[in-house]
């Protein structure tokens, strides 16, 4: 189970990373996977590194980190600094205490004065065009990944604003609409309720199987049936609007850079590294073991900003997870409200104001005519 990482106010919690299947019936088993006791929503966490960073973590904030929302984001970003940077620290070192080692032996493999020659002047800047066409590559790659990353974080954050405020316009046209037919009203809260826990809030799930569910299975397609069979009533344009922000957020959830994409970067980001033991080779010819201890600082800092990029990378591609550029802790906010008042109206707690809606002489429209005459008559 995942013990790592909480946010409160949502009313759920995943116990298990699922896999169930929404198209088979229309009681799915994500109830076994949602608590609304626990209140908590805990994101997903996996791997022994991101165990170690938030054991760590932990250990800088308070104990009321899932509740108090400055703690929070301060579990978070200290998360993802600890993953990114526990990684890029360890390879550097790694990297500057086998430099020399490796040129050494790259050189007593070559043991040719000619050969050493070349590398250390490289008069014909093969290695020097060898590195400028990787390196360039590699910046590329990265760069255009980056951006990519960013632009799907954005429309995620935008799909989810989207979507949650034409959720909540729902709520208030179904509470007007249909409050006076209790087993009506009743069934289509439990259809939004159901929405938001199975649907809204479940980053777990691949965005095409929520998609290819079964109409008869989809609570906003029962909502439409409710209230818009024949000619389509009030609620039918809302309901349409947020299945066009549902679409937006599931196609912008939709993992579109294959694992492969990053086994490339790191492929590229390696034979970069590959070329500096051998240029090492040749210069300790001309500066001995010095000059390679000096290198080895220097190819310690290109270890450790090559793996700060990929390690942010990483945490880009994962929208769901315990980082700081996740986007759970936002949806938590955005729903809270929503999923406060879809409780509070299923147990019959909220009560929508019974008056009907009157204007008068001193209503917020300001003053009738008829008011404005006996004022100017008393005047007179």
């Amino acid at each position: 189970s995942i013990t790592c990482f909480g946010f409160n106010a949502i009313t759920l919690t995943l116990k298990n990373r699922p896999s169930f299947d929404l198209r088979h019936s229309k009681k799915t088993d994500v109830d076994d996977f949602l608590r609304p006791e626990d209140g908590l929503f805990k994101p997903y966490s996996s791997g022994a590194l991101s165990q170690i960073s938030e054991a760590i973590a932990k250990a800088f904030v308070s104990e009321s980190y899932a509740t108090d929302t400055m703690e929070l984001k301060r579990y978070v970003m200290l998360v993802s600094i600890f993953r990114v940077g526990i990684p890029a620290v360890t390879f550097a070192t790694f990297a500057s205490q086998v430099y020399p080692g490796i040129s050494l032996w790259i050189a007593a493999w070559i043991n040719d004065d000619a050969a050493f020659a070349v590398l250390s002047e490289d008069l014909s800047q093969y290695f020097q065009n060898i590195l400028t066409t990787i390196g360039l590559m590699f910046t590329i790659t990265v760069g255009y990944t980056y951006y990519f990353l960013y632009q799907q974080q954005e429309a995620i954050y935008l799909a989810l604003f989207q979507e949650v405020a034409e959720a909540k316009s729902l709520l208030e046209q179904v509470s007007l609409v249909s409050e006076g037919r209790t087993d009506m009203y009743q069934n289509i809260l439990e259809c939004i309720d159901r929405y938001v826990k199975e649907d809204l809030t479940q980053f777990y799930i691949e965005p095409s199987i929520l998609l290819s569910q079964r109409p008869i299975d989809d609570p906003l397609e029962e909502i439409m049936y409710l209230t818009s069979v024949g000619e389509p009533g009030i609620v039918y344009q809302t309901v349409r609007s947020l299945r066009q922000a549902r679409a937006f957020r599931l196609g912008a959830l939709q993992r579109k850079l294959p694992p492969i994409h990053f086994v490339l970067v790191w492929t590229l980001a390696l034979i970069v590294l590959v070329v500096f033991p051998f240029l090492g080779a040749g210069s300790q010819v001309i500066g001995g073991n010095p000059i390679l201890e000096v290198q080895s600082v220097y190819m310690s800092f290109i270890v450790f900003g090559i793996c700060m990029v990929m390690g942010v990378l990483n945490e880009l591609r994962e929208p769901a997870g315990n980082g700081a550029y996740n986007v759970v802790s936002v949806l938590n906010i955005m729903v809270t409200g929503l999923i406060e008042e879809l409780e509070g109206r299923i147990k019959g707690q909220f009560i929508s104001n019974q008056q009907s809606p009157t204007i008068d002489g001193i209503s917020a429209f300001g003053p009738s005519d008829d008011s404005v005459a006996v004022n100017y008559d008393a005047e007179s």
